[in-house]
């Protein structure tokens, strides 16, 4: 392979994660002036306004020099690099598994009559079937990592964070990472495949476009203002899909919020299935894992330990456990 192959790979391996970046850059004003503007009036703003002031608002250094923070501006900064690129192809796998178990259950149980013609009325079946069944396993993959004992080792590093701005949505161990992402795409192509299978009917390119695009939405929507340091509250839609303030909980280290609000975008499913805590009204509470574990007590202060420590108190966890059934 010639170094013009290599490059023009590594080009196409990076061409989604840039584009998304690209994206990204086009909504940065919108996300500046949506959060200044909720800021100002969630505190009754006093001051003067000047850009100076509305960047201290969006940006406040305290959030932002703090040593939890920069932690989730390194560890971003490898999952840009590394993680997103593999997670687009994990989204296309999706959409292809769903092709393929279709394929495989037309063959083992023959080809269903078509009960869709509609092309709109396809498309809006094929997205949601896919939207909700990954998103319900992404709750679910959620709340086990908080509710299994081994899993949580991975996953605690990510409720360690001390402080929240849209960085704190990659401090995800890498390990943790791809399980997050891989789990839901497969199980919901896997269902979107049956889905398939039973309409008689295979994925439209509407169908990839209208994922491509709620994947984009969600992300930049949902994900990061869920982790901006502003409890933004959506009212009682608050109950259907995740708002600020409802993940802003969720990092709580108070033990009653606890395993609360374990959503990825749809509420929903914490409302059903028990999880769900509405914030009463000016209740207040810190961000962290526990007060044993918190501040110069941090386990993942830096980012040895934040890649290091999961391992060592997973090893600790089965040796202990191993060792009390002898």
């Amino acid at each position: 392979m010639s170094m013009h192959d290599i490059w023009e790979s590594i080009i196409a391996f990076y061409e989604p994660t840039l584009e998304i970046l690209g994206l990204w850059t086009l909504g940065l004003p919108l996300f500046i002036t949506v959060i200044a503007m909720i800021f100002i009036i969630s505190q009754k703003w006093q001051k003067p306004l000047t850009l100076r002031s509305l960047f201290n608002a969006v940006f406040p250094k305290d959030q932002y020099a703090h040593a939890s923070s920069r932690v989730d501006i390194w560890n971003g900064i490898l999952l840009l690099l590394v993680g997103f690129p593999l997670v687009g192809v994990m989204a296309i796998s999706g959409i292809a598994i769903a092709d393929h178990v279709a394929v495989w259950f037309n063959t083992e149980f023959g080809t269903r009559s078509t009960l869709i013609e509609s092309s709109w009325l396809l498309v809006s079946v094929q997205f949601l079937a896919y939207f909700l069944s990954v998103d319900f396993v992404g709750y679910w993959v959620h709340r086990w990592c908080h509710t299994n004992p081994l899993l949580w080792h991975l996953h605690k590093p990510h409720h360690t964070a001390e402080t929240l701005t849209p960085w704190t949505l990659f401090r995800q161990h890498p390990v943790e990472f791809f399980g997050l992402n891989i789990i839901p795409a497969v199980v919901g192509g896997a269902f979107t495949g049956l889905v398939l299978h039973a309409t008689g009917t295979t994925i439209l390119p509407g169908t990839a476009a209208a994922v491509g695009t709620a994947a984009y939405i969600a992300f930049f929507v949902i994900d990061v203002f869920s982790h901006v340091h502003i409890p933004v509250s959506y009212g009682w839609m608050n109950r259907i899909i995740l708002a600020p303030v409802m993940h802003n909980l969720h990092h709580s280290m108070e033990p009653h919020h606890w395993d609360k609000n374990n959503a990825v975008i749809l509420t929903l499913w914490d409302w059903m299935f028990g999880t769900l805590y509405l914030p009463k009204k000016n209740e207040v509470w810190r961000w962290g894992c526990n007060d044993e574990e918190y501040g110069n007590a941090n386990p993942h202060k830096t980012l040895r330990g934040f890649y290091i420590d999961p391992f060592i108190t997973l090893y600790k966890h089965l040796r202990d456990g191993k060792s009390s059934n002898l």
